[in-house]
């Protein structure tokens, strides 16, 4: 990654909430099979649930699900399989809040789990702002890493899209 800035995304934070191995991985370009089951599930959700909910926008870094209006404020939605990482969603969109502040953009926030039938309200509060910063700090040092973590099994690892590049040849990856 050399000794410049390393590039922190939204999506990365959201990587690194679930697993640092993963963030790492993708933060040196080091990308999945783009057309993972459980991927193509997730792009596929967000289109099918909301076809006329908003608009995807992407800014540096950011990469907004939906964006809608409720008077001056911006609605800044993240569409999610599940809340199984529910840390993870609130870390990116947190992310999302922090940076459109700092751009002096009013914006409230939304996990928005269709699956489940249930959207939550987001705002950004001291504490989460807390978290984001200290995610951000830690992704930043991660990402400068020469190696990545060593894999490590977690629930996620059940249907993550780099399951084969971090177990290939364990015959019972959960024993890793």
């Amino acid at each position: 990654m050399g000794d410049g800035p390393v590039p922190v995304t939204a999506t990365l934070m959201g990587y690194y909430g679930v697993c640092p191995r993963e963030a790492w991985l993708m933060g040196h370009a080091l990308e999945p099979f783009p057309d993972h089951e459980l991927l193509a599930l997730g792009r596929l959700l967000q289109q099918e649930a909301y076809p006329r909910g908003g608009k995807e926008v992407s800014l540096p870094g950011m990469r907004l699900d939906l964006v809608s209006r409720e008077g001056r404020t911006l609605v800044v939605a993240e569409v999610k399989r599940g809340s199984g990482q529910r840390r993870a969603h609130l870390l990116q969109l947190g992310y999302y809040l922090l940076r459109l502040r700092e751009l002096n953009l009013e914006a409230v926030g939304e996990l928005r789990y269709p699956e489940e039938r249930r959207v939550e309200r987001v705002a950004l509060t001291e504490e989460l702002e807390r978290q984001v910063r200290e995610a951000e700090e830690g992704l930043v040092q991660l990402l400068r890493e020469p190696k990545p973590p060593p894999a490590r099994w977690i629930p996620a690892c059940a249907g993550c899209a780099y399951r084969e590049f971090c177990f290939a040849g364990e015959e019972e990856a959960e024993d890793a």
